[in-house]
């Protein structure tokens, strides 16, 4: 097929494209033209400068001569200013139905998140069936990537578009050049680490959220939404194995809730006071309290979603980061 995927140079991007050109896929993508798009170079791809959701044209053009879309553009940066987060994740998942639905695409793979369900105690993990979770009420990029989820579930039902809503977990992996998630891991090393939060929650590795996208655009059912997601374990957990395979000191000390909150608050004054960027702050300590488990069970059953040990992904991960120079 020849197919375009937006956000291709991302974490999640690096592992798809290098998914469909292994299968034998046309692959064109949509970069921003100021990005240097390190996890791209040496790959035979078609590639094209845009941004979303301003370049309509231009976005208009790529589309044209799809047989497939792989949507994966979007602010993942929970710092990041809310109208700029509102305008990539919802207008531009907007500009892309609009522009599928002109050219014609054949389907379309549209990149949710996994937060857009509610999540449940380890034991019990949530799944595709869960309404939004309250504790994300008031969070942008939880909030931003539900209502893109509506928009393409909506113009599945109303326009009769192909497509399909895969929902990653939080994945850890290569190819994380910017970092992004990564930058957990990055932190934990860089700073020594010796205490996490109580919380947990779901690690995926980015290879098997790409081939199962690539299983979703051969197979997913159009309406469909996919939890794609792996392994669920708490902070400790985590960032046990983080320094078991990094060769420091396991964290000792989980956190209590209040002393987390108060840190939080702390932090979030330091910043409205001095304008900078503080570890954590009262958001980012609240969420970081809550256990998000999920279960991936359907997207193993529909899509053959693959489970790679999490000590490999971190392993990777941890590659990655020293590899573009953030360890």
């Amino acid at each position: 097929m020849k197919v375009l995927v937006t956000g291709a140079d991302g974490l999640l991007g690096s592992s798809l494209v290098r998914e469909l050109l292994e299968h034998g896929h046309s692959t064109r993508v949509l970069v921003q033209p100021a990005s240097k798009s390190p996890t791209l170079k040496g790959l035979a791809l078609e590639r094209i400068c845009a941004n979303l959701p301003e370049d309509e044209a231009v976005l208009r053009a790529a589309v044209t001569g799809c047989d497939g879309v792989f949507h994966c553009a979007a602010i993942t940066n929970q710092r990041a200013p809310a109208q700029l987060t509102w305008r990539i994740n919802c207008e531009g998942a907007q500009k892309i139905l609009d522009a599928c639905l002109q050219a014609g695409v054949s389907k379309l793979v549209f990149v949710g998140s996994a937060s857009s369900f509610q999540f449940g105690p380890i034991d019990r993990p949530g799944n595709e069936s869960g309404g939004f979770p309250r504790e994300y009420r008031g969070v942008t990029y939880m909030e931003s990537k539900h209502k893109a989820m509506g928009l393409v579930l909506d113009c599945v039902r109303q326009n009769g578009l192909n497509a399909v809503v895969v929902c990653p977990t939080f994945m850890i992996g290569p190819y994380d050049a910017w970092p992004s998630s990564g930058e957990l891991i990055r932190q934990f090393i860089s700073r020594r680490l010796r205490t996490v939060t109580g919380g947990g929650r779901n690690f995926a590795h980015p290879r098997d959220v790409a081939r199962a996208m690539v299983a979703a655009l051969e197979r997913g059912r159009s309406g469909e939404c996919y939890i794609l997601g792996g392994v669920n374990l708490t902070y400790m957990d985590f960032f046990t194995k983080v320094a078991r395979i990094a060769g420091l000191t396991p964290p000792r000390i989980v956190l209590p809730r209040a002393v987390v909150l108060a840190g939080g608050s702390a932090g979030s004054l330091y910043e409205r006071i001095s304008g900078k960027r503080a570890l954590i702050n009262l958001n980012l300590a609240r969420l970081s309290l809550l256990g998000t488990y999920y279960s991936p069970a359907k997207a193993i059953k529909e899509l053959g979603l693959a489970q790679t040990p999490i000590d490999i992904a971190i392993e990777e991960s941890i590659r990655s980061l020293k590899e573009y120079g953030h360890l």
